[in-house]
């Protein structure tokens, strides 16, 4: 059961990685052309806080990297 627990967590931040940087980026383009000046957060199509959106998906890249470098340095005392 360990196994599994670690290699599905060490999956999941292995993906979320390239997935919470395309987000930011898909975003940032959002926040460029969705706006009417760079100062406003507002999406002007959907009516979001792009600018909250871009820190959680900071927030989630960050969590991803260091879940992934944990689990890979910790690798043989959590499966032994």
């Amino acid at each position: 059961m360990k196994r599994v627990f670690y290699f599905t967590l060490l999956a999941l931040s292995i993906i979320g990685i390239p997935f919470f940087a395309f987000g930011i980026l898909n975003t940032g383009v959002s926040l460029k052309y969705e706006t009417d000046n760079t100062t406003n957060c507002i999406s002007l199509v959907t009516g979001k806080d792009l600018c909250l959106s871009i820190k959680v998906m900071k927030a989630l890249l960050i969590i991803c990297i260091l879940t992934m470098a944990m689990l890979l340095s910790y690798r043989k005392r959590i499966l032994k």
